[in-house]
């Protein structure tokens, strides 16, 4: 293009050139090219913003699909949470000094049972959980299990999941001096002991709403039932709430002195804890409860604590079964393959 003359200098002077009709500034794009450059650039954005998301879409389900199964199969130990207050389920015998309990033979069996289905010898590794971290451990991933006698609520089930089937049903039960009360309307507006994290502490108050009690409830929390007995023993408490099996152990040969009041209410189930949204551990666990219950394995850890010559015996049946007049022998809470 041949450029010359005045005109020329005075567009040049302010940057600008006149070509077939457009006028164009001198040193830039057209107009329509800063568009383009624009889209294409909206376009790469829009494309490497759509790989990130596949990536990370992709580690997280590589993240999501590991299991606690793959974990316990890598380091050989299975992590149970466990009590050492609460017998005849989990405490330091004072004799020997050992940990006992049902609580524990079942963990020992549990991860026994555990071990075969992997096709692998397993170890325990025992860690000491109460009633406020036995929920917290397991939703941090800190125990692979939780065996601490613990009921299966729904605000429980919340924070994390449970094997099924439950291992022990159980009922709580108003605890006192023997001759005391006739009934647990007697209790109403007196001073009851319970442990700290127990849904005993809700469970006796609706219970006593429900039979018509209208006075203030006065209700003493204690760090351990070993402290809930003593405060009744002292008179600090008039009565002491909890679960059946845990009341016959924790009173023993000083049971003699004390009743329960009235008939067992809030019916519970015992279950093992298992860590939140780990459906493949989870349904592990539940495989290698329910194989003791059909190989005759928690039968002989049920009869020799809760059986009628057991440590503790039991006044009722809390096998997790079926009615054997409907169900015959085979009665146990078993999946079927």
């Amino acid at each position: 293009m041949k450029v010359s003359g005045r005109k020329t200098d005075l567009l040049l002077k302010t940057g600008h050139l006149k070509e077939s009709g457009k006028i164009t500034r001198l040193g830039t794009s057209p107009k329509r090219n800063t568009k383009k450059g624009e889209k294409s650039m909206k376009r790469s954005t829009i494309v490497v913003l759509v790989l990130m998301a596949f990536i990370v879409s992709i580690t997280s389900s590589a993240i999501a699909a590991k299991s606690l199964y793959d974990e316990v199969t890598k380091r050989g130990v299975v992590r149970i949470g466990h009590g050492t207050d609460v017998p005849p389920l989990s405490f330091i015998d004072p004799k020997d000094g050992e940990l006992k309990g049902f609580d524990i033979d079942l963990a020992k069996a549990m991860v026994a049972q555990i071990g075969t289905i992997m096709g692998k010898e397993l170890k325990m590794e025992g860690v000491v959980v109460n009633n406020k971290t036995r929920i917290a451990f397991l939703a941090n991933k800190r125990i692979d299990l939780t065996i601490r006698s613990m009921s299966h609520t729904r605000s429980r089930d919340e924070q994390v999941d449970y094997a099924e089937p439950p291992y022990l049903w159980t009922g709580k039960i108003f605890y006192a001096k023997k001759g005391k009360f006739k009934s647990p309307m007697d209790i109403c507006g007196k001073t009851m002991a319970v442990t700290q994290g127990s849904n005993a502490y809700i469970a006796g108050q609706e219970y006593l709403k429900e039979m018509g009690c209208k006075k203030d409830f006065k209700i003493n929390s204690y760090q351990n039932n070993a402290e809930c007995f003593l405060a009744l023993k002292q008179g600090k408490v008039d009565a002491y709430i909890q679960d059946t099996p845990i009341i016959a152990g924790v009173a023993g040969a000083e049971g003699v002195s004390y009743e329960p009041v009235g008939p067992i209410f809030s019916p519970g189930l015992y279950g093992i804890g298992t860590p939140p949204n780990d459906s493949k551990w989870r349904d592990t666990a539940s495989f290698a409860l329910q194989d003791l219950m059909s190989n005759g394995t928690y039968e002989k850890i049920y009869l020799k604590w809760f059986g009628p010559n057991g440590i503790a015996p039991l006044p009722v049946n809390s096998r997790p079964r079926l009615p054997a007049d409907i169900f015959g022998d085979r009665n146990q809470f078993v999946w079927p393959n």
